[in-house]
């Protein structure tokens, strides 16, 4: 029907404007009995003549005259819009919406974003920091860098960087508790919850393929991480925490990585999330190969 419509208007323009049924029909190299239907059914649709019709020549009635008018503004707007959308597909320019996981956006992404913007004067990001799940294409982000196992299967994802969770512990801790040799010595140890991780109340560790999954009991849990670090620095217990968000504290031996022989299940990377990779504008196609390049030099 939307074809019909078109076809419709494209008929009446070209008759108004070549002034007869004959000569519009030469231009769009149709019948002219294939444009005196087309005009008809329009009429019929819109429930009003537009064009009286003598033996030799038409002339658009005044509802014609505005008809006229009103769609050829429309088909330059049209025009505009389009020239429009090919300038924002050649040059980076308007408005990025990116959502991060808070720490992560807090402690990286903040860096990498400033040197972009120098870079692309006519983009502006607007950037989201949450630790709630954002579906991209219901809230209307145009990115997402998102940690760990992916799962929305409608998204075109590309790694940044490997990361990985490291139990560690402050120093003084050691020096009060028993040692750490294996995972189960975990339940005779104070352990800081955080609350969000999916595999919580358990830690999954694996070996050289053996998976082991210890419930660790906790005297202080959190949603927020920083805080869990904090704790863990004061000597409160052991962390288990993303390799980037203790990489400050492990180089000032703040903290200090136990049972470094077994490694955290379910944390494999940094990915760049985007709903399509095929026709993307100037500006997504900058900002991504900027984070591919800022993240290839190691940050953690």
């Amino acid at each position: 029907m939307q074809d019909d419509d078109f076809r419709q208007r494209e008929a009446f323009l070209a008759v108004v404007r070549a002034g007869s049924f004959s000569a519009g029909a030469r231009v769009l190299g149709r019948d002219v009995s294939v444009i005196s239907r087309r005009i008809a059914a329009l009429e019929k649709r819109l429930g009003i003549r537009l064009i009286e019709r003598t033996t030799r020549r038409i002339r658009p009635t005044e509802e014609g005259r505005r008809y006229r008018q009103k769609i050829e503004l429309a088909d330059e707007l049209l025009r505009e819009a389009e020239e429009e959308a090919r300038a924002l597909a050649a040059r980076p320019a308007g408005t990025i919406r990116l959502t991060v996981p808070a720490s992560f956006g807090r402690r990286w992404v903040a860096q990498a974003l400033p040197g972009f913007l120098k870079a692309y004067p006519d983009i502006r990001i607007v950037l989201h920091c949450s630790d709630r799940y954002v579906d991209l294409l219901g809230d209307n982000f145009d990115m997402a860098i998102r940690i760990g196992v992916l799962t929305d299967s409608r998204l075109i994802a590309r790694k940044l960087a490997d990361t990985s969770r490291i139990l560690c512990v402050a120093p003084s801790y050691l020096d009060h508790h028993p040692a750490l040799t294996h995972p189960q010595d975990l339940r005779k140890h104070d352990c800081l919850g955080f609350t969000p991780m999916h595999s919580w109340p358990e830690w999954r560790l694996e070996k050289e393929g053996q998976q082991i999954a210890v419930p660790v009991q906790t005297r202080y849990e959190s949603d927020e991480m920083d805080a869990l670090i904090l704790a863990a620095q004061s000597g409160m217990g052991v962390a288990l925490a993303a390799n980037w968000l203790v990489q400050k504290e492990l180089a000032e031996g703040t903290l200090v990585p136990v049972l470094t022989d077994w490694q955290a299940i379910g944390e494999d990377g940094v990915w760049l999330m985007k709903p399509s990779s095929q026709l993307q504008s100037a500006k997504i196609s900058a900002l991504t190969e900027w984070l591919v390049e800022w993240f290839a030099v190691p940050r953690w």
